[in-house]
C-alpha cells in the first residue's frame, strides 16, 4: 500500500482568522468544563460508569443555554472535542489502573 500526502496551505482573511481563533477557544472552554464535570462526578462516586461521547454531546445544549456565546461555535468541532476528551479520560484511567495493580 502506498501512502500519499498532500501539503496544503490556507490563507484565511481577517474574518475567517477570527472564527478559527474563536472556535479554538470554544473547544478549549468545552474541554475544561466537561473535564471538570467528569472529575467532580468521579470524586463524588468513584464506582460510577464513565460517560461516553454521546452522553457528553447531550449536555452541550445545556452548556449552550448557560453560555449564550457558545452558540457561535461549530457543533461538530465541539462533538469531536467531547470524543477526544472521553478517549483521553479512558486512557488515563487505563494507565493509572495498570500502574496501581503492579
Amino acid at each position: 500500500m502506498t501512502l500519499k500526502g498532500i501539503r496544503l496551505r490556507i490563507y484565511p482573511n481577517k474574518e475567517q482568522q477570527l472564527k478559527i481563533k474563536l472556535n479554538f477557544s470554544y473547544n478549549w472552554f468545552v474541554w475544561n468544563q466537561m473535564l471538570n464535570m467528569m472529575i467532580t462526578r468521579y470524586e463524588n462516586n468513584p464506582q460510577a460508569t464513565f460517560l461516553n461521547a454521546f452522553a457528553l454531546n447531550n449536555l452541550l445544549p445545556t452548556l449552550k443555554s448557560y453560555y449564550h456565546w457558545l452558540k457561535e461555535a461549530e457543533i461538530t468541532s465541539l462533538q469531536v472535542t467531547n470524543h477526544d476528551l472521553v478517549e483521553a479520560y479512558k486512557k488515563f484511567f487505563k494507565k493509572t489502573r495498570s500502574i496501581t495493580q503492579v
